[in-house]
């Protein structure tokens, strides 16, 4: 990489840490953006990206066999030390023809569940022998750096035997009280279906895989859990009535009310996560708790999801909690605006009424 730009990118990491920013974007013929607080912003003190400035970005942080597969697939996802802001999770790719970079800040250090605030009833669902627990939310919800808190607290608080398949590794866990193995799709393992296999081939207390998205790997999970693993794994989805139908949707129609009991049998919890922009600057969590109690087993395995979210609202104990009901527990707190949280809200009727109630 030439000596302008290295000078370039350093300047441009220096003030994305100092604007505490999440994402650095550079396309070119543009001047570079941050994500703050979830929103976009240009850095207008810096010049127009060129083409050759992504080239010598492309040279510097990609190995040859990853130059061969970004020549071959026009894009690749790789995790980077990129000395000023430490393991970044780098996109090389092309646009309009061109190549162009989006580089996703990776926090330097674990944090851990006391650090991220979470109440215990999250804490509570790393107590369970096995099951399913799925992380999920919108992307920038804060679900990865939740499910890594999750397994740190396993590491470091059980005797375990901890695997994962992951792609990328993002978080690297060295084992404390626990044996943590990491294994990354592409270096380590073929597929996620290859992992996964290989791990219900071993005695293994604690299974992590970052990305399920159709029935063969959701087969797997529940074999694990059947086995009497517990599994952690992440979703894209935005409540937990919403996680549900989309596991069901894996199946064709013929085979969802098997995909039903399977699913309310080792169903252990869902965890719905949203940052929401804090007054005064910054993002709070604001979660949907869904734990896999007997009346929520039985609503899934009878196909009656529609009275699910009454059971989530009605709920008057410390296992779970509505997504509706801690967005509006940040707003009578004090801690968010009621027109920034209603953007959360899966149900803005029902955020609505709890607001007023309150």
């Amino acid at each position: 990489m030439s000596t302008q730009t290295e000078s370039v990118l350093n300047r441009i990491c220096r003030e994305s840490i100092e604007r505490q920013a999440s994402e650095i974007y550079l396309l070119p013929a543009q001047v570079p953006f941050l994500r703050i607080d979830g929103e976009t912003k240009s850095m207008t003190g810096e010049g127009i990206i060129s083409r050759s400035f992504i080239d010598d970005l492309t040279d510097i942080l990609l190995e040859a066999e990853e130059k061969e597969k970004l020549n071959q697939k026009r894009e690749i996802e790789v995790v980077k030390n990129i000395g000023k802001i430490g393991n970044c999770q780098i996109n090389l790719y092309y646009q309009k023809g061109y190549p162009a970079c989006r580089i996703k800040l990776l926090s330097q250090e674990i944090i851990s569940l006391e650090q991220l605030g979470l109440p215990n009833m999250v804490k509570r669902l790393t107590s369970l022998l096995k099951g399913i627990i799925f992380v999920t939310g919108p992307r920038d919800s804060g679900r990865s750096t939740l499910l890594i808190s999750l397994l740190d607290y396993l590491n470091k608080n059980q005797k375990k035997f901890i695997a994962t398949v992951e792609n990328p590794i993002k978080a690297e866990i060295r084992g404390i009280k626990s044996v943590v193995e990491q294994r990354e799709v592409g270096k380590d393992t073929k597929s996620f279906l290859q992992g996964l296999r290989y791990i219900r081939r071993r005695n293994v207390d604690v299974v992590m895989v970052s990305r399920v998205d159709n029935a063969e790997i959701m087969d797997e999970l529940f074999a694990l859990a059947e086995a009497g693993s517990l599994v952690l794994t992440m979703m894209d989805t935005a409540s937990s009535l919403k996680t549900i139908q989309r596991i069901l949707h894996f199946y064709p129609a013929d085979k969802r009310e098997s995909a039903r009991y399977f699913l309310s049998e080792n169903l252990g919890g869902i965890v719905v996560s949203r940052l929401v922009p804090k007054m005064g600057g910054g993002r709070v969590r604001a979660l949907e708790v869904l734990p896999g109690s007997p009346s929520v087993q039985n609503v899934i395995a009878t196909g009656r999801l529609h009275q699910l979210s009454g059971i989530i609202q009605t709920t008057e104990d410390d296992t779970s909690v509505s997504l509706e009901q801690s967005l509006a527990d940040l707003v009578t707190s004090g801690q968010v605006v009621s027109e920034e949280a209603v953007k959360h809200a899966v149900d803005e009727e029902v955020f609505r009424s709890l607001l007023r109630r309150g």
